[in-house]
């Protein structure tokens, strides 16, 4: 039974009522009611009543500050879906109850903020905006992340974009695919959610790298253990994709190359092994901080395996603090196809004079980059000494084993050259004829680019990448027709 009842309140009463009288939109019948509510409570419990009050009254109390200290520890925390669910109830059917229902939520809390809304469809919006209106901008997105999480599962809304100005937090959405909605509201107000989940595991653990990082000042390389196993064994580094796969979910191989290069640059500026990355359409650049040159070499062919591991043939080009990668051309590609298949199969070491011949004959439509051409040979030559070495079972190389190694190829492949040893870990090699020398200096150059690489890729194989060699080119200045190679055996 409904009763018609006047009341007089003068100002002073008016004044204090404004608050509710806006919560309930100038509804005074509406604010009546909570008013007795309240009263009911503080009949059955007027000393808790006094507490509140006291707390509100006090502006040293821990109530607002504690408030804001929460919320501004939580930045990056999305609320959890139930506890949303929980507060806002299974009766939402519109935008605009939805906005009713959050500045009732907040009115009752009183955490001066409000929200207001727009929509393209009220009950089955496309497009919607929310702006959060409050002097804390904390609380602000909060609110945000508490309305996100609600309508990226009932209407499969995304964030398409947010803006924070002033006292206000303003968000738009639209309806996508729900994986999409739910991504971007995680990305949005959920990005700390993974690094929360795994300190809470291992708190003791991860507060020990935090120390570690900090005193460190962040000089430090994370990587897998399988991969520093490699390192520590000297082999060849394939564990390097490991992370790469690991993080994405799937093969290397089916990441395309504008990814895979993304992927780089993001995931190994993170582990510490390189400074930063550029990118430069389909060129990578990578700066480090390393100094040994042999260390900075061994760091560009790991990346030149992970590319290649990813499907993609890349040459580098080093220089103090800046390693790039370029995509390899065409040729060069068919050249490492060439060089694998011979690798992979079972050919007669007297062919390998035909297969060279046909590879400096494909030079001749290269760019002339020395780092690439010398890395092309440097693979023929490894492929070459390690099918003699299967062939011999040679299980281990000296001064004596390589010279007849070099002797004997040298006579299948048409090099008229001496060798000897010329002193304790130093050998002495001339080439007094090459077959495939050309009148054209600029095919000639490639041609020794590539013998070079070949070389190298012997001794590299025998001795280890610490062995230094110099190789002297035909000089026609000098009167010179030859070529001089010395290997100083500095690892052995």
């Amino acid at each position: 039974m409904n009763l018609r009842k006047s009341i007089s309140l003068d100002e002073e009463y008016l004044k204090k009522m404004e608050p509710l009288v806006q919560k309930h939109n100038g509804n005074l019948s509406a604010v009546i009611r909570e008013i007795i509510d309240l009263a009911d409570y503080a009949s059955k419990d007027p000393d808790s009543v006094k507490r509140l009050i006291s707390g509100m009254k006090n502006k040293q109390s821990l109530t607002s500050p504690t408030l804001a200290w929460a919320l501004k520890a939580l930045a990056g925390r999305r609320p959890d879906r139930e506890f949303v669910n929980n507060i806002l109830g299974n009766d939402i059917y519109s935008i605009s109850v939805l906005e009713k229902r959050m500045n009732e939520l907040l009115g009752e809390v009183y955490w001066d903020s409000s929200i207001k809304t727009a929509s393209d469809d009220d009950r089955a919006p496309q497009n919607a905006s929310f702006i959060i209106t409050g002097k804390n901008q904390d609380m602000n997105r909060f609110i945000g992340a508490f309305i996100a999480v609600f309508v990226s599962e009932k209407y499969d809304f995304g964030i398409s974009s947010t803006r924070s100005e002033n006292n206000s937090f303003e968000m738009y959405m639209t309806r996508g695919t729900r994986e999409w909605a739910l991504k971007s509201t995680n990305d949005n107000f959920g990005y700390m959610e993974p690094a929360f989940c795994e300190f809470y595991k291992r708190p003791d653990f991860w507060n020990m790298v935090v120390i570690l990082y900090s005193k460190m000042n962040y000089d430090m390389v994370v990587m897998p253990k399988q991969f520093f196993e490699e390192i520590l064994g000297g082999k060849s580094s394939h564990k390097i994709t490991t992370v790469i796969e690991k993080f994405y979910g799937f093969p290397i191989n089916q990441i395309s190359v504008e990814d895979l290069l993304k992927r780089i640059k993001d995931i190994y500026q993170s582990t510490g092994l390189i400074e930063k990355a550029d990118i430069d359409k389909e060129s990578l650049i990578i700066y480090h901080s390393f100094s040994d040159p042999e260390s900075i070499k061994k760091l560009a062919l790991m990346f030149v395996e992970l590319l290649r591991s990813g499907g993609h043939e890349y040459s580098s080009v080093t220089s103090r603090n800046l390693i790039v990668f370029n995509p390899i051309p065409g040729t060069g590609k068919i050249l490492i196809k060439m060089i694998d298949t011979m690798r992979n199969s079972k050919v007669h070491f007297e062919k390998y004079h035909s297969d060279l011949l046909k590879m400096l004959d494909m030079l001749k439509n290269m760019p002339s980059n020395e780092e690439l051409i010398r890395s092309l040979g440097w693979k023929f030559g490894m492929m070459i000494i390690e099918n003699y070495q299967k062939e011999k079972k040679i299980s281990t190389w000296n001064e004596e084993t390589l010279i007849t190694y070099i002797k004997e190829t040298s006579t299948i492949l048409q090099i008229d050259s001496t060798w000897e040893i010329i002193s304790r870990n130093a050998i002495y090699g001339r080439i007094n004829r090459f077959p495939w020398a050309n009148n054209d200096t600029r095919i000639n150059n490639l041609n020794c680019m590539f013998i070079n690489g070949m070389f190298q890729g012997w001794i590299s194989h025998a001795f280890g990448k610490e062995t230094e060699i110099v190789f002297t080119r035909p000089s026609i200045d000098s009167g010179n027709d030859f070529s001089e190679i010395y290997i100083d055996l500095r690892s052995t």
